[in-house]
């Protein structure tokens, strides 16, 4: 009866406790609408990043359940915050579950049965929820505001199940820049015409909706930060990016995906996504929510995403899409608005992929909130459940990926340290090292395969718990021929082909049987580290041997400090040391040697320091030394500008992002800039990066926007550039926009592949052979360049001259005859064998270089990344009447 009494007292005790805290979680925990100023979802309102940070703060510090971290700066430098929410007595012991995690991620194979299900039961499954990388996308940010609250401040025994079992990081937006921009454009556009539209910049200030194609490259701010969140300290069983798509199809699309299916996906992967959409489908039919839409639009092959790289890292990672409005505007939509076309979508009737379409009427952003947050209490009740599944699975497919790496091919992947471009070679090396690969690196030279590879080679052997992610890196894809019955072939989502050796030009063996060599485990990967060879106080000149992408970042800060620049056309010997044509020669002055000092540890060029048989030319008279007959060109700094339209383009932001990153000096320019004309007075180099001809000609039509960013070049603009290269100006034009040139100059080339169907020639997103012209050995574009080389290329350009053209040395790049495709899909190859990839035209006194592919694509083929540079940086002006 004591012993009764004392639990009756305590039960007591435990129940006051606990009324107790619900009190003081009602009475400080603040409402969205406390701090926000409205409902998190009320028509034509949108928050700034501003009052989202101070909202999640203000939680934290009125909840015990809830822990706000700030995990990095965005690009722009506003904070990225992540909010860890569960049970009071878990976020008191956050150190030990992510230590479990780890464990299940990262699983030690000698683990026994028992101490792996002891692991699993102790660990918590944990659900990271990512919103709004598309700032564009504005409901979920909302969203997630509305979810941490419930979580905070819920008392039901559903809430307190999914605290007890799961960690919920909840990221508010993959792209706080965008929020703020898109927030304050949506300000400035209500009550126009243009109202949630028809905003002139991209909504993340490089990459715009390619945020979500960075994920295995790590080009920008957020995917670093997310990343190493990801990889190295949380390491969530489950992923849920969050998204909106246009308005006149489904109202919401869960998973599972659409075929094909990506071969390095494990099936229980595969399984883990199909089970949380079918709860999520479930619930939001239970609560009589119609237009929702599975199996269909998105398909689970590419590699690139923030749902797809987990995926490849052993994760459950899933997306949702929810029909969007005008920002926060609401629209209206008769059943003849909406529509299907999309792959397994094919119009908007009733289906067992969409068995309750949504009639039409009003739509709200409080309408994809209330979907999202119905999805968001399914997969995090599915996850409660099913912890056992998830988590034991988790550590299962880690497990079984090191056992395939061990017993069969490809059981290693070598990166020679003899590199045409050492640093390139560093730079993917690093990318997959801060994806969570392990790399070794040898210390001794070994044989494999049978084939001898020197000491300081890198690793990466296959028996490791991300073997997916890197087989889906490191192997050439081979995308199934997917052709309806009318012989149109079905188009991926996204791309077919992305294979990062092929893109980024690095050379790599695959090793198909076991092998010994003598390692040690990289902890880090240094990319830069650049330094002078030789003795630099007594040397007359420095040399690059310009064929590695960062030799040309050192000549960029060389000419950019007034340093003299010379390019020495054909191959020479300096006593016993041989140099490549194309070489580069700097003068051995103290300020060349200065900037040297400073610029190369930030790269992986090699200056070579010698005493040779030239001589600066006088600076006084400008007179040559004429000591050699090996012909040189004098380069100088060129004034480069990147035209910019006023409809946002991509490209023109990687175009940014590419030369930003390697030092390149450029000015941004708009339709105005160049209407007022006597652009070669102002620039030598214009770039148009891959826009097409409508928007550059018209760009934003009146009513779409406002009035200030109206209008494209018109006629006053081309008239313009006409000018500048006839006047000696140089035009660089990327893939789309090159279709622009040749019609407005006139120039006597087209394109192969404009009139040819889908049916008979069709390559999306796939990488293909390159090789460069025999005629074009001494050209500028091609120098550092091997006669083989890879490009990426999607729906791209294929050139031929037309009858009459005289000029055809000016090809400096052709689709490779044979063995063109090199990974992705391609159909029809011999629409575009053989024909010009490279061309560079004169034009009057100047010149217009057309690339027939996106030469500087997301960032990612650095491999091509070489003629572009070489065509800012121009062919030099001849010393000595050399040529």
């Amino acid at each position: 009866m004591r012993w009764n009494g004392l639990a009756t007292v305590v039960i007591g005790l435990a129940t006051m406790g606990a009324w107790s805290s619900i009190e003081a979680q009602e009475r400080t925990v603040p409402e969205p609408t406390q701090v926000l100023g409205f409902e998190p979802g009320a028509d034509f309102r949108l928050a700034p990043w501003t009052d989202v940070v101070d909202y999640f703060h203000q939680v934290d510090t009125a909840s015990d359940r809830v822990e706000v971290v700030e995990i990095g700066r965005s690009t722009l430098g506003r904070p990225f915050l992540a909010a860890v929410v569960s049970s009071e007595e878990t976020i008191a012991d956050l150190d030990r579950y992510k230590a479990s995690q780890r464990e299940l991620a990262l699983p030690d194979p000698n683990l026994s049965d028992e101490e792996a299900a002891e692991l699993v039961a102790q660990s918590k499954t944990t659900v990271l929820i990512t919103c709004s990388i598309h700032s564009s996308e504005t409901a979920s940010t909302l969203m997630a505001c509305s979810l941490l609250h419930e979580l905070a401040t819920g008392e039901d025994a559903a809430t307190r199940a999914i605290l007890d079992e799961t960690i919920i990081l909840i990221i508010p937006s993959v792209n706080p820049d965008g929020v703020d921009l898109v927030h304050d454009w949506y300000e400035r556009s209500k009550g126009t015409p243009w109202e949630g539209s028809g905003m002139p910049w991209l909504y993340h200030p490089y990459a715009g909706h390619d945020t979500n194609r960075d994920w295995f490259m790590l080009n920008l701010d957020e995917t670093r930060v997310l990343t190493r969140f990801l990889y190295e300290e949380w390491f969530p069983t489950i992923t849920w990016d969050v998204h909106q798509m246009g308005s006149t199809g489904p109202r919401l699309f869960v998973p599972p995906f659409f075929d094909p299916v990506n071969p390095n996906l494990d099936p229980r992967i595969s399984q883990g996504i199909f089970l949380i959409g079918a709860h999520m489908a479930a619930d939001l039919a239970k609560e009589g929510k119609k237009g929702v839409a599975t199996h269909s639009m998105y398909d689970n092959w590419w590699n690139g995403g923030n749902r797809t790289v987990p995926q490849r890292h052993n994760m459950v990672g899933i997306l949702t899409e929810a029909a969007s409005v005008k920002l926060a505007s609401p629209i209206f939509q008769s059943k003849s608005d909406l529509r299907g076309g999309s792959r397994g979508f094919p119009d908007h009737e009733p289906r067992v992929t969409f068995v309750d379409p949504w009639p039409g009427g009003w739509w709200r952003i409080a309408d994809i909130v209330e979907y999202e947050l119905i999805a968001a209490r399914a997969l995090l009740t599915l996850a409660a459940r099913y912890g056992d599944w998830f988590q034991s699975n988790y550590r299962a497919i880690a497990l079984d990926q090191i056992r395939a790496g061990a017993e069969r091919p490809p059981f290693a992947w070598v990166v020679p340290a003899d590199q045409h471009d050492p640093g390139t070679a560093a730079t993917m090396v690093e990318i997959l090292h801060a994806t969570g690969i392990r790399v070794h690196r040898a210390t001794e030279a070994f044989e494999a395969g049978g084939v001898p590879y020197p000491a300081d080679s890198w690793i990466f052997f296959a028996s490791q718990p991300y073997r997916a992610h890197l087989k889906d890196m490191m192997e050439r894809q081979e995308y199934p021929d997917r052709v309806g019955p009318d012989g149109r072939p079905e188009r991926p989502y996204d791309v077919a082909g992305w294979t990062l050796p092929l893109q980024m030009g690095v050379k790599v063996a695959t090793i198909a049987e076991p092998f010994e060599a003598s390692t040690e485990a990289v902890a880090q990967v240094k990319t830069t580290g650049g330094r002078i060879d030789g003795d630099s106080q007594t040397a007359n000149a420095f040399y690059l041997l310009n064929r590695a992408n960062d030799d040309l970042a050192v000549a960029f800060a060389l000419l950019a400090n007034g340093q003299t620049l010379e390019r020495i056309a054909e191959p020479f010997e300096i006593g016993d040391r041989e140099f490549p044509a194309h070489t580069l020669r700097i003068p051995a002055t103290a300020e060349a040697r200065q900037v040297l000092e400073t610029v190369l540890p930030q790269r992986s060029s090699v200056a070579v320091a010698v005493t040779d048989p030239w001589h600066v030319a006088d600076p006084r008279t400008n007179e040559p030394d004429d000591r050699s007959e090996i012909p040189r060109l004098r380069l100088t700094l060129p004034r480069i500008a990147l035209y910019q339209p006023w409809v946002p383009s991509m490209d023109e932001g990687w175009t940014r992002l590419v030369l930003e990153r390697f030092g390149i000096p450029y000015l941004t320019v708009h339709n105005a800039d160049l209407s007022i004309g006597e652009l070669e007075d102002r620039f030598d180099v214009l770039i148009i990066p891959s826009v097409g001809r409508r928007i550059l000609m018209e760009g934003f039509r009146p009513e779409q926007t406002e009035p200030a960013y109206v209008g494209g070049l018109e006629a006053e603009g081309v008239k313009s550039l006409r000018q500048f290269v006839e006047s000696g100006g140089r035009l660089v034009c990327l893939d789309d926009s090159t279709a622009f040139a040749i019609e407005v100059l006139d120039l006597p080339i087209k394109n192969a592949l404009a009139d040819i169907s889908s049916n008979e020639f069709y390559c999306p997103g796939s990488i293909l052979a390159v090789e460069y012209d025999p005629n074009a050995v001494g050209s500028y574009l091609t120098a550092g360049m091997p006669s083989r080389g890879s490009i990426y290329f999607s729906n791209s350009k294929g050139f031929e001259l037309l009858d009459g053209a005289t000029t055809s040395s000016s090809i400096m790049c052709r689709y490779a005859s044979t063995d063109l495709l090199e990974s992705g899909w391609l159909l029809g190859s011999e629409s575009l064998e053989g024909k010009a990839a490279l061309i560079d035209w004169p034009v009057g006194k100047g010149r217009v270089v057309l690339f027939g592919f996106p030469a500087q694509h997301r960032g990612q083929p650095h491999g091509s990344f070489r003629p572009f540079f070489n065509a800012l940086l121009g062919p030099g002006s001849p010393i000595n009447g050399s040529n």
